[in-house]
């Protein structure tokens, strides 16, 4: 055997498989493909129609499958370990209705742009037309009906989920192209495949005139940053832009983690359920909004109306979407993102800008109300309060720790008061708000980084859909802690009969020490925290936007 690589890529071949053409089935090619490409772990249940591809991993050294219990789990784990790694996450399932099973993580992926590729083996009597439903939640979807179009497949599928706005992508794989022959140049085929990197656009240098002269005109310009900020792995240059200019940051929800919350610039969230009460009256108060991909396009017409009259927006996103508003759209830019960041403050230096002393005021303002605000935030006595445990926890993580919601309250409380420190560290459903996405994202995480700590903070009826993977963490000793609001529900015997530790905490200051002790077992351990079963969520700020403006 010798080892074959480019850049920072070693991979291990047959020396005899890389210098002439070789006859390989479909599975075998799919598994050089992905070992070429980096892949480490694919997420699946099997059955008898992926066996092929099944064996054709455990015929290699590099790849291991993780099994679930059931197909979403498998698209969730692609998805947690694509949003925290920015890689192409990869799961495999086995015909019939597991492949309906995906198309909630399809959407999800795709609303939220994750690149990741799911591969199904429908036959032409179970396909039902699968290709063609999930066309609306993937960004690409292909039926290959012979192994010699999978090297074609496989380059566009790649590209397709990595590139411009990233997304899932559905290839469906039969087994009769799984165990065909094709016969290939794996070197040539390869050394391609390294020489067309992906292209991103780029803004213009009269583009970058125009966002400095709003820039200047402005009086309260607010950037407000989204999940396309982390996407292009772009905080440090986010920080760098906010801190040249001297204005405030808010965030939408997939945005949250993609600046530092402790920083003095940032105001917190906005525009949507989960949004702060500063964070809502600074971008209410803005005249020039900088749009990395906030969010602002998806919002309604009612909600873009509440903003200041006269209000500007410069909408920055990576591919060509719609622009949902014109009227107050004074600039559409089509950019990556971690370019734009960078080539503005280049720009913006070269013209020795200096942030006006009224900047410099309206931050120190800024800090003042949050301040004021955070004395306001009274819990007060009796049970448990479940913005208490988020508090705690918090307390009880070190600033790279993973964090994984999921849908319900406990999403909602999560957002508004944890505090997120690095990009990749929050992550969360969107639009979709699948229950049971938590726990799924968590564990592949926590495989794509075993030495950090990863939490799923999840109420137990979010956890309940999803139960029967704690035995998959368990099986696969996947040390994933998992916070669970009891409110009803006791699962911490549960969990114990599946082989998770598990243990009850009811006051406060028990959480970090429960958290210590968890983090210390090196599996995966369960804390059931006892809240208060009538605690409501403050979702949306009391009232409507409106309202927000007639009480700040």
């Amino acid at each position: 055997m010798t080892i074959w690589g480019t850049g920072e890529k070693v991979k291990h071949y047959f020396a005899d498989e890389l210098v002439k053409e070789v006859e390989i089935t479909g599975a075998q090619f799919l598994v050089k493909f992905l070992e070429h490409k980096g892949v480490a772990q694919v997420y699946g249940l099997p059955g008898a129609t992926n066996l092929p591809l099944y064996e054709a991993v455990l015929e290699g050294e590099y790849m291991r499958i993780i099994n679930v219990r059931n197909e979403q789990t498998a698209i969730f784990m692609a998805d947690g370990y694509a949003r925290s790694t920015e890689k192409i996450g990869i799961c495999t399932i086995a015909s019939g209705s597991g492949a309906t099973n995906l198309l909630t993580g399809f959407y999800s992926a795709n609303e939220d742009s994750v690149p990741l590729i799911a591969f199904i083996d429908l036959q032409e009597v179970q396909d039902g037309g699968i290709v063609e439903r999930a066309q609306s939640v993937t960004k690409a979807a292909y039926l290959v009906t012979k192994a010699s179009d999978l090297p074609k497949v496989m380059s566009e599928a790649w590209t397709a989920a990595n590139q411009g706005r990233k997304g899932p992508v559905l290839v469906n794989l039969p087994l009769k192209v799984q165990k065909e022959f094709l016969k290939i140049n794996l070197e040539n085929y390869l050394m391609k495949e390294n020489a067309e990197p992906v292209r991103a656009m780029q803004v213009t240098d009269s583009q970058l005139e125009q966002v400095y002269t709003l820039i200047e005109e402005a009086q309260n310009p607010v950037l407000m940053v989204g999940g396309g900020v982390a996407l292009g792995s772009s905080g440090e240059d986010l920080i760098d832009l906010a801190q040249l200019l001297q204005i405030p940051v808010v965030s939408s929800l997939m945005g949250k983690d993609c600046f530092p919350n402790y920083h003095p610039l940032y105001a917190g969230m906005a525009g949507t359920m989960c949004q702060t009460p500063l964070g809502e009256k600074t971008l209410l108060g803005a005249d020039l909004v900088l749009n990395l991909d906030g969010g602002i396009n998806s919002w309604s017409a009612e909600k873009i109306n509440s903003l200041k009259e006269g209000c500007k927006i410069i909408h920055i996103r990576a591919d060509q979407k719609e622009v949902t508003d014109q009227n107050s759209t004074e600039l559409i830019i089509t950019s990556d993102i971690k370019n734009f960041l960078r080539k503005l403050s280049r720009f913006i230096r070269d013209r020795q800008y200096e942030p006006s002393r009224e900047a410099l005021e309206r931050i120190e303002l800024l800090q003042i109300e949050r301040t004021r605000i955070d004395r306001l935030r009274d819990l007060g006595c009796g049970p448990l309060k479940p913005e208490q445990a988020i508090v705690e926890v918090r307390k009880g993580l070190r600033p790279d720790a993973i964090v994984t919601l999921d849908h319900g309250l406990s999403q909602i409380w999560a957002n508004q008061l944890h505090e997120a420190y690095e990009p990749r560290t929050f992550l969360i459903t969107d639009r979709a708000a699948a229950p049971g996405w938590g726990l799924g994202a968590a564990m592949g995480a926590q495989l794509a980084y075993p030495e950090r700590q990863v939490v799923n903070v999840v109420g137990d009826a979010s956890l309940s859909v999803c139960l029967q993977e704690l035995a998959t963490a368990a099986k696969h000793n996947i040390p994933v802690v998992v916070v669970v609001f009891q409110r009803g529900l006791g699962l911490a015997a549960v969990a114990k009969g599946m082989g998770v530790e598990a243990e009850l905490v009811e006051k406060p200051k028990q959480i970090t020490d429960a958290l210590a002790r968890a983090f210390s077992a090196y599996r995966p351990y369960l804390i059931e925290i006892l809240v208060d079963p009538g605690a409501q969520s403050s979702a949306g700020f009391p009232g409507t936007m409106n309202s927000v403006r007639e009480v700040s």
